[in-house]
């Protein structure tokens, strides 16, 4: 909640047509939320044309819109709005003061208010959360907790100022890789096509133009005006009307909020060259995405299948919604979230000199998450202990079992069909002591290829 300003000041502005009256708040300790950390790609920069600064009404906001239909500062959130509804790529931010509103627009460090320079509360503590569940600066340790409570190598420190906190984050950029990026200026959800303008252009006189001969939006795509049409009456260019701009389409969209994905690999006699592998991968009851399928390749290991299932759900779950990963194998987490930091940069040679086993599957699955982060969507990942009732681990579990015998059936076949025969291990007591290999497969999903 912002504070109510405590005094008044009237600035001249060097213009004579008005003045602004605006009110300067008195600093008030309140708490503060906490801070996403910073993703690796910066924000595209637009090109800031002088614009046009009105005159303020009422309120204690001042919007700068720095990639707009008219990038400027403007007073009124409905005057904002217009400029950027609509307009590809908007970037627009509310500041308190004027100067912070034209040091955004210009990219300056904006002056310090009446000269004085804001001082951190003595005795507080700020917790930055480098690699947690939500990765930021909190200033509520119970808060904080809740970031790294269960996480999987949870990396945080405390520190008595804001700065400092937020430079050990953005210090942890390069390793966490479910860091979501900084999300301030989001523009509203256009009510049209790319380039729609809510009121028809005017000359520098206020005269309205005549359809289809005014200059064509910034983002008009193909170097069509999609604020005008047709009339098939008259044969003559008109504007769209309100509700003809406004107009929609229904489009699909998931459900907010992060969306939970269980991912298992299975392997029947792992380690031996009759082995088969499935992978499984759980989204929900009879959800239409869940997946259960053999693992493909000669190299038929529990860990390959691990990473395979990871791999799959990226594949198949909507880029922009936010993910956690639900596993059992320590491994397959590790693999992409702690060690390839040292494997890119040993060119992929383990501390002992050797490749890396599964590297196809691990830069695979790097791709799909640096992907998600350049679109700011979070891809987040948790250990769950396999076979200890969790309904989401043991569906997924069965999905991967399934797609395993999956595989035995396929090389049952392709062996009948070379000749007839049936391999050593391929006849009616391959199946025997099914459970028992699996819980042997799981306790082989260790980190060897350190």
């Amino acid at each position: 909640m912002s504070n109510r300003p405590s005094f008044w000041f009237v600035l001249y502005h060097n213009r004579p047509s008005f003045d602004f009256l605006f009110a300067v708040p008195s600093i008030m300790n309140t708490s503060t939320p906490p801070s996403p950390s910073p993703a690796k790609g910066s924000p595209a920069r637009s090109t800031v044309r002088a614009g046009t600064k009105r005159k303020r009404t009422t309120g204690s906001k001042y919007y700068a819109v720095k990639a707009g239909f008219q990038p400027g500062v403007y007073y009124n959130w409905n005057e904002c709005l217009t400029q950027v509804t609509g307009f590809k790529g908007a970037v627009f931010q509310s500041f308190p003061t004027l100067e912070e509103a034209n040091a955004f627009l210009t990219g300056s460090k904006p002056p310090s208010s009446r000269g004085v320079t804001p001082v951190e509360p003595e005795h507080s503590r700020f917790y930055g959360v480098q690699r947690g569940r939500v990765p930021g600066v909190y200033s509520d340790w119970a808060k904080a907790q809740e970031q790294i409570r269960g996480f999987t190598r949870p990396k945080y420190k405390r520190f008595s100022t804001r700065s400092e906190a937020e430079e050990f984050v953005r210090m942890g950029g390069e390793t966490n890789l479910a860091t979501p990026g900084i999300r301030f200026a989001s523009p509203p959800r256009p009510q049209g096509p790319p380039g729609m303008m809510t009121d028809n252009p005017r000359d520098e006189n206020g005269r309205e133009q005549e359809a289809g001969t005014g200059p064509l939006p910034p983002t008009a795509e193909d170097g069509f005006d999609p604020n005008v049409l047709l009339d098939p009456k008259t044969g003559q260019v008109v504007y769209k009307t309100k509700k003809q701009r406004t107009a929609t389409k229904s489009q699909p969209t998931g459900p907010p909020g992060m969306l939970r994905i269980y991912t298992d690999g299975s392997s029947l006699r792992n380690g031996t060259k009759i082995a088969s592998a499935g992978v499984g991968v759980y989204f929900g009851p009879e959800d239409s995405r869940n997946v259960s399928e053999p693992l493909k390749g000669t190299r038929q290991t529990n860990q390959r299948a691990e990473l395979t299932a990871i791999l799959r759900a990226l594949d198949i779950a909507p880029r922009h919604r936010d993910i956690t990963i639900f596993t059992d194998s320590r491994y397959a987490i590790d693999c992409v979230t702690v060690w390839f930091v040292k494997w890119r940069r040993n060119k992929w040679l383990t501390s002992e000199n050797k490749p890396v086993e599964n590297k196809d599957l691990i830069e695979s699955i790097l791709v799909k998450i640096e992907e998600r982060n350049i679109l700011q969507v979070q891809t987040l990942f948790q250990w769950v202990k396999g076979h200890n009732r969790d309904p989401g681990n043991e569906e997924a579990d069965r999905l991967a079992v399934n797609g395993a015998r999956q595989g035995v059936e396929e090389q049952r076949a392709a062996l009948a069909v070379g000749g007839g025969l049936l391999g050593h291990g391929l006849n009616d007591g391959a199946e025997e002591d099914v459970e028992e290999e699996e819980e042997e497969a799981e306790e082989e999903d260790d980190d060897d290829d350190l």
